[in-house]
């Protein structure tokens, strides 16, 4: 299209293909949400820097780190008659098998979710496994390019040894650059479906922003991801704020077994590119799941909140509409057969001064 803005370092048949998506805005030459983010706002960049500078938690990090559990690696070990589980390993980063598969969601592995690891966001806790010692990897899907969701430095160590990269539009040349090999990569726009033997993966709305720098804002597509054989269905929201399109991937795709859902780095000044623990709650509602995985806490200060304040926060919420919540131990592996009348572990206040 004459006039339009085009992305740097894609190609003219890449190109082509992104603007011919619904998420794409033409006119501004990048992907948009469907409904008007406004998160770069000057309004909202000083009165956030104000509440960093002036307002910020005496705790958003843990005074003594965070204690947590080596991941049990030979649970993972592949068996087509096992039924789904999981573990946290971090932030988004979650280890699930399912369908005699094991996938990876946004694996950040490095110390900082940074562009350099000497400076940045530290992570509270050592990652409870080495990355090269990760059972065998199907696939890793992305929901967005940010430095905590999609690291440079996981990649580099995951890209010869993992089947398939499932990503948005636009993260292929991204992955490309860095060295992944392209047969590897699977790029879909929203409700595009892809099929791995019995296994089902679907990129689903979301409502975020994408960019590594100044000049690539909103250049690729950010997604959440329903995963789903015919006996069992998962969705991981990766980030976003509350929207309608949760109920519409509850029609779609719901009920969910688990629905692994942001809950951390909030604050009001971006509530409609991250959600409030109120937010969350009602967004598992709307895509019908059955049990709740908060996710996006416990590892980065991303936030002027305090580290514990998600996990507090959203518990009492389920705990007052009597929704079962899973908030394992980092490390811990979770078997969907133990999953029912499972006990809660509060471990986040033996690492703080609550």
């Amino acid at each position: 299209m004459v006039g339009c803005a085009k992305f740097t370092g894609f190609s003219g048949r890449e190109n082509d293909r992104f603007e011919q998506s619904p998420q794409f805005s033409q006119e501004a030459g990048k992907f948009r949400n469907q409904v008007s983010t406004n998160q770069f706002s000057f309004g909202k960049l000083w009165g956030a820097t104000r509440e960093v500078l002036f307002n910020k938690h005496p705790e958003t990090t843990p005074a003594d780190g965070v204690a947590i559990q080596p991941l049990n690696i030979s649970a993972f070990e592949v068996s087509e008659n096992q039924s789904p589980r999981f573990a946290r390993l971090g932030h988004s980063t979650l280890l699930i098998q399912l369908g005699g598969k094991n996938w990876l969601t946004d694996p950040v592995f490095s110390k900082r979710a940074s562009p350099v690891q000497w400076a940045g966001p530290k992570r509270f806790h050592e990652v409870p496994v080495d990355i090269e010692q990760l059972p065998d990897i199907e696939g890793v899907l992305i929901s967005h390019n940010h430095y905590d969701h999609l690291d440079y430095g996981s990649i580099q160590i995951l890209k010869d040894s993992v089947n398939h990269f499932i990503v948005p539009l636009g993260i292929r040349s991204q992955l490309r650059e860095w060295g992944v090999d392209e047969s590897k990569i699977i790029e879909l726009d929203w409700w595009q479906t892809k099929q791995f033997g019995d296994i089902e993966l679907v990129s689903t709305p979301a409502q975020h922003f994408s960019g590594r720098g100044l000049l690539d804002s909103d250049k690729t597509l950010w997604s959440s991801w329903v995963i789903r054989t015919k006996d069992h269905s998962l969705y991981f929201s990766g980030d976003t704020g509350y929207f309608a399109g949760f109920k519409e991937i509850g029609e779609r795709y719901g009920p969910f077994d688990y629905a692994f859902m942001e809950c951390g780095a909030y604050n009001r000044l971006w509530r409609d590119i991250h959600m409030m623990p109120e937010d969350t709650l009602q967004a598992f509602k709307d895509v019908q799941g059955k049990v709740l995985v908060p996710i996006h806490n416990g590892t980065f200060d991303l936030s002027n909140h305090a580290w514990f304040d998600p996990m507090e926060r959203i518990t009492a919420l389920a705990q007052q509409e009597n929704i079962q919540t899973l908030l394992p131990v980092i490390g811990e592996t979770i078997s969907y057969s133990q999953t029912l009348n499972r006990p809660m572990e509060s471990w986040w206040k033996r690492n703080s001064a609550q």
